[in-house]
């Protein structure tokens, strides 16, 4: 019996190590871990707690073995089930949100708020709005303090936008239909100035998740003519060509990319670390492709201030977003004003400006490949490497994404390439634990045919368009990885 439950008592041990771990150090600073139940509160200090390096570490590591216990222990079928099923929890998400549950349910405190009364602030159907609270509080997102009576706990008060809930009731009946099928209204506003989750969450719940449902198709079809999205709201152009139609869901969409630091708290430096940007020389030239709002080259000149940095990305972007963002910001002004800083808008699909072939030290490019297949990834990398010199750096931000088997494959083939290896008997990748990044892959092949990439899949696009990889820089703890290369 005993060699029967080896298995189990493996996990078991894990789990039971890495709390240990996380209530000793808790203990030494005075803090408790947070519990399901309490508010949400960043400025908290057992809030603070749980981002530290050690303990996010040992969170992984009790994650994955609890969820790889949970797989163990649970029967097939109602395993697998749950798998398939996992779209009504999207479904009950995004209610959530549209009817402002969580701003309503924090105006009404601890106590709750009935769901009638909820849906009466709405003018939703009350049956329908507490199956689906129920649903999320069965997966621990909200709590039910009394029957048909909801209260926020951790996980939903970190959806609170932080506005008025009239405010966004009152937005949420403004919002305009769309003329094409399968769009949903969205109003930019209930976005602007949050912690940008619920835009992260409001993405996923509506086109993403559409489009999801219609990966099976387009993958049997054996055609990428079209993406998942185009397919799901019949749409000839790109999700970029959408944005520019459809501005309140661009402004959504850019303010969701900022929740992926919060996502992992490693990933929020994994931008800047790694290639160490004050050994360019004065005057040296930075163009940042695709740049979107410019966050992460403001970041950049603020550590470099001896460089000039480009930001590129399509005009409309550049005239809509960019611009506006860096003007509206005195710090940002003063940069463009003193020229370290240009916006230039430009598709990275077309030649290099003229007045930069040949000129400029570093391009880097964060989470732009991830967008795209394997072939316009390819057009992209050429476009550079034709407008580059032999010195020209190639600096790629982008996941790594691990096998979730154990390789030696390029162990040593990179400097930086070497990855820790997961406690006996974890899957390599740390499971469920590390799902985040293998479900972005998705999405991204949903939206735009593109992917998340192994490192060997990096080695193979960069060899065939001229560059090589010539270090990997990996923030710990994070999958977001600096791959930089030089010209061939």
């Amino acid at each position: 019996m005993r060699n029967r439950l080896t298995n189990l008592r493996q996990l078991a041990t894990l789990i039971n190590e890495q709390v240990d771990f996380i209530e000793n150090l808790a203990e030494q600073q005075g803090v408790n871990y947070p519990t399901i139940d309490t508010i949400f509160n960043e400025c908290n200090e057992s809030e603070k707690f749980t981002t530290q390096a050690e303990v996010f570490d040992a969170s992984l590591i009790a994650i994955s073995a609890a969820s790889q216990l949970i797989a163990t222990l649970k029967l097939p079928v109602p395993a697998l089930y749950e798998r398939a099923t996992g779209y009504h929890i999207s479904s009950a998400l995004r209610i959530a949100s549209e009817v402002c549950a969580v701003e309503l349910l924090r105006d009404a405190g601890p106590k709750g708020m009935h769901v009638k009364d909820i849906a009466a602030a709405t003018e939703t159907n009350a049956t329908m709005l507490g199956r689906c609270l129920r649903i999320l509080a069965t997966h621990y997102v909200f709590k039910e303090v009394e029957p048909n009576v909801f209260a926020n706990n951790r996980l939903s008060s970190m959806m609170d936008t932080g506005k008025d809930s009239k405010f966004l009731v009152k937005l949420a009946k403004m919002a305009n239909p769309s003329p094409l099928q399968g769009v949903s209204t969205v109003r930019g506003e209930k976005y602007i100035n949050t912690n940008s989750v619920v835009a992260l969450l409001d993405i996923s719940t509506d086109y993403i998740y559409k489009a999801t449902s219609y990966i099976p198709d387009v993958f049997l079809s054996n055609t990428k003519s079209r993406s998942a999205f185009q397919t799901s709201i019949n749409y000839d152009g790109s999700l970029w060509d959408f944005f520019e139609e459809h501005p309140h869901h661009l402004q959504r969409f850019q303010i969701s990319m900022e929740a992926w630091t919060r996502m992992n708290p490693a990933n929020l430096q994994s931008s800047l670390k790694g290639f160490d940007w004050s050994t360019l020389p004065t005057g040296a030239t930075v163009v940042d492709v695709g740049g979107g709002n410019g966050s992460v080259s403001f970041d950049i000149a603020k550590r470099a201030p001896h460089i000039n940095i480009v930001v590129q990305d399509r005009v409309q972007t550049i005239k809509d977003v960019t611009i506006p963002t860096w003007q509206a910001d005195p710090e940002k002004n003063e940069l463009l004003k003193s020229k370290r800083v240009s916006l230039e808008g430009h598709s990275f699909f077309d030649d290099q400006p003229s007045h930069l072939v040949g000129k400029v030290d570093v391009y880097f490019m964060r989470y732009i490949l991830h967008d795209w297949s394997a072939a316009e990834s390819a057009k992209i990398l050429k476009r550079i490497h034709a407008a580059a010199s032999k010195s020209t750096k190639l600096l790629i931000i982008d996941q790594v994404v691990p096998y979730a088997c154990p390789t030696q494959a390029h162990k040593h083939l990179f400097e930086g390439s070497n990855l820790p290896q997961a406690p006996y008997p974890l899957l390599a990748n740390l499971g469920e634990a590390n799902s985040p990044t293998y479900r972005l892959d998705i999405a991204m092949e949903a939206l735009f045919n593109g992917q998340e990439r192994t490192l060997g899949e990096f080695q193979e696009l960069t060899e065939g368009t001229g560059w090589r990889i010539e270090k990997i820089f990996q923030t710990k703890g994070s999958n977001i990885s600096q791959i930089l290369c030089t010209k061939v």
